[in-house]
């Protein structure tokens, strides 16, 4: 029987077809250099000793922590045939997650803090619009259509104005709060899972 030889153009060459491993890598590389060239623009200046800047950090980690999850991962695929790196990527996975996971409590905190931050400033700006409309109550130069009542009714807005920013402020600075702790804790656990697994492929 007479044998043809193969076509190239039916199978290429094995040198020819980039493997799974290599875009997982590719893939992985971009994701996270992509991750740590933001958190780098973001940082700058430097300042984490300032509350603002923290909180302003704390979010884009938070933001982008699903794309480093997910470029640690295809990293940690790509390396499963070279044990050396796979255990290198997975004790770096475990670290990370556990960063991830314990900066929750600098997320809670830090929430707290700006939070009671927002409540002293608007019982503050209400205290002193209520101490200038008391005042102009009791002086008696004021202008004929500036009445007793109309006084009173400006003191029952202010309290309602006020009560209404401080639940807003409360409401707001909550959801942000727990909007990060979850995807840092997420991400958190994840990694860790993740090196648990590089660590058991690379034995």
């Amino acid at each position: 029987m007479t044998s043809f030889p193969q076509s190239p153009l039916v199978t290429p060459s094995r040198s020819q077809t980039p493997s799974a491993s290599t875009i997982f890598l590719v893939i992985g590389l971009a994701c996270v250099a992509g991750f740590v060239a933001n958190l780098l623009a973001s940082a700058v200046p430097l300042d984490p000793m300032a509350l603002e800047w923290r909180i302003g950090f704390t979010q884009q980690v938070s933001g982008r922590g699903i794309l480093f999850f997910l470029g640690l991962a295809m990293l940690v695929h790509s390396s499963l045939e070279r044990p050396a790196l796979a255990r290198l990527l997975a004790l770096v996975c475990l670290v990370v997650g556990i960063l991830f996971t314990l900066s929750g409590v600098i997320v809670i905190r830090d929430g707290l803090v700006l939070q009671n931050q927002a409540v002293r400033n608007i019982e503050s700006e209400a205290t002193e619009i209520r101490s200038q409309l008391l005042t102009a109550q009791d002086n008696p130069n004021l202008p004929a259509e500036v009445t007793p009542e109309r006084i009173e009714e400006a003191l029952v807005q202010v309290e309602t104005q006020a009560q209404a920013l401080l639940e807003n402020a409360r409401g707001q600075t909550t959801k942000s709060m727990m909007s990060m702790l979850s995807t840092q804790v997420v991400v958190g656990v994840g990694l860790m899972a993740l090196g648990r697994f590089g660590l058991k492929h690379s034995l």
